[in-house]
């Protein structure tokens, strides 16, 4: 072999040498940059996982919040629905009253309703006509048995009301109909009513 071709093999053999070395550098460097690109991509993947999570959470909490208030107006609605639909039914049960112990409830309330004893008892036409002159009577009795003057009359015209009385005297008219009374009383009582209800 002469000089030329030895020096030839010599530089093919580290050029070769070389190639070997660069090819594995560059196959180092690209596993390198593989990885970090793919824990790049891993954390950037938990990242938006852990966005997603947070969102998903704070909506599941706006809901929660919102279902409860949604809820607690539910219940409270029921609760005022329960509260007026007892006092409806405290009125017709006063209307209902046995007939004798009416009377005594119609007459009561034009006595304490009375300021001169000369007012005139308006009824419902129902009452009117049922028992008109025993509540008159029964009315004029404890005003007189009380030393008071007993001079009430009852009207023959009818108010337009389900039950209780209107008391009129001149200019002044006192509004005892049980749906008055019991409206009334409504806000004083509501809340009684609602512990009984609910408690």
């Amino acid at each position: 072999m002469n000089g030329i071709e030895k020096i030839l093999e010599h530089i093919s053999s580290e050029s070769a040498s070389e190639c070997a070395a660069i090819a594995n550098d560059a196959a180092e460097e690209c596993e390198r940059v593989r990885a970090e690109y793919a824990k790049a991509e891993q954390d950037q993947y938990w990242a938006m996982v852990n966005d997603g999570t947070k969102e998903a959470e704070r909506r599941l909490e706006r809901l929660t919040s919102l279902a409860a208030l949604e809820s607690k107006k539910h219940v409270l609605a029921t609760q005022q629905d329960m509260i007026v639909a007892a006092f409806e039914l405290a009125a017709k049960k006063l209307v209902e009253l046995p007939q004798a112990e009416y009377i005594e409830f119609l007459a009561k309330l034009a006595c304490s309703a009375s300021l001169t004893g000369t007012e005139t008892i308006i009824l419902s036409s129902s009452d009117l006509s049922r028992f008109g002159n025993e509540v008159l009577g029964a009315a004029n009795s404890i005003l007189s048995r009380t030393g008071r003057n007993a001079s009430l009359s009852l009207s023959d015209k009818p108010a337009d009301i389900r039950g209780g009385l209107i008391l009129s005297g001149g200019d002044i008219e006192a509004n005892c109909s049980v749906d008055s009374l019991v409206s009334q009383y409504r806000n004083e009582l509501s809340p009684r009513v609602a512990a009984e209800l609910f408690e």
